[in-house]
């Protein structure tokens, strides 16, 4: 009785121990469905749901992620276009994987890294992109909004500015 009594508080142990190091790493582990990992954790799902939407060529579900104001303008295929030099329909996302989460002092402004792994299904080349995504809210008790425009921001000066 002693042994299943100790095997037992082990493994549970070892269980709390994991979904702590889950929690504490912003959930950059599997968390077994638990929403784990805080502020990261919560940024982190979003980005994956996100690539999954354009995986799935849901364009209206991936504006969604934007302010209320801006989800009816957001062009998702043309953002896409530009960032991929193809047209979304000719673009297979294979694979995607959050590198890294980094929030700001104030908490409201945060940057999140992702690779992903994309097939020209025109050249039948397979790429690798890496994207950062950027998010702000509010205050603290505000919803996380997407900048997809502001990730993809041309490499030229604003009207009126110089480099």
């Amino acid at each position: 009785m002693k042994r299943v009594m100790w095997t037992v508080l082990v493994v549970a142990g070892l269980g709390v121990g994991y979904l702590g190091v889950s929690h504490f790493s912003g959930g950059a582990f599997p968390t077994l469905g638990l929403p784990l990992g805080g502020e990261a954790g919560e940024l982190r799902r979003t980005a994956e749901s996100f690539w999954e939407d354009i995986q799935f060529k849901d364009f209206e579900a991936a504006a969604a992620y934007h302010a209320p104001e801006l989800q009816d303008s957001v062009d998702i295929p043309h953002l896409i276009q530009r960032l991929f030099v193809v047209k979304p329909e000719m673009l297979d996302i294979l694979e995607y994987e959050v590198v890294m989460v980094d929030l700001d002092r104030s908490g409201n402004r945060a940057r999140v890294r992702t690779r992903l792994k994309v097939k020209d299904l025109i050249q039948g080349k397979v790429r690798e992109k890496q994207v950062m995504l950027y998010f702000s809210r509010a205050d603290a008790a505000s919803p996380w909004h997407m900048r997809l425009e502001d990730s993809l921001r041309p490499d030229k000066a604003e009207e009126g500015k110089d480099h």
